[in-house]
């Protein structure tokens, strides 16, 4: 095949299920990971905030076709100087479960809004039909 013989192609076949094998398993880690510190973050989270963000209604935004209006639980604030990354815990009805979105924020914006942890925050979300989940757009 090629100008190959049997013994090289499947020599080239292998080497390609390897590489692809480990590329796998890398996604396959990350994703772990990334489960797990949903899951971190949840256990750290008191059971009355959750259920506080599990009531919070997704309201259509007048003239925004498919953006919508909700509050997110501020699960976590890690301050860096004049950034603060926030992780904003949102509550998905059709997929019984939570998620969270990762968002920077000016501290100073952060500290003027007077927004501390657990706190419900106004976000602008929009629909994503392919994975029928609200993503995050902006604290409002």
């Amino acid at each position: 095949m090629w100008g190959m013989s049997v013994g090289e192609f499947l020599t080239v076949i292998a080497i390609v299920l390897v590489i692809l094998g480990v590329f796998v398993a890398v996604i396959f880690v990350i994703a772990k990971k990334e489960s797990a510190s949903l899951e971190d973050l949840l256990a750290s989270i008191p059971e009355e905030y959750k259920e506080a963000v599990k009531a919070e209604p997704y309201q259509p935004m007048d003239g925004a076709g498919i953006k919508c209006a909700t509050r997110g639980l501020i699960g976590s604030i890690d301050t860096n100087g004049e950034k603060s990354k926030v992780r904003l815990v949102f509550y998905n009805e059709a997929r019984e479960g939570f998620y969270d979105q990762t968002t920077t924020i000016r501290t100073s914006e952060l500290n003027g809004k007077g927004l501390k942890l657990y706190d419900l925050v106004p976000c602008q979300m929009k629909y994503d039909k392919e994975y029928h989940i609200h993503e995050f757009k902006k604290i409002m």
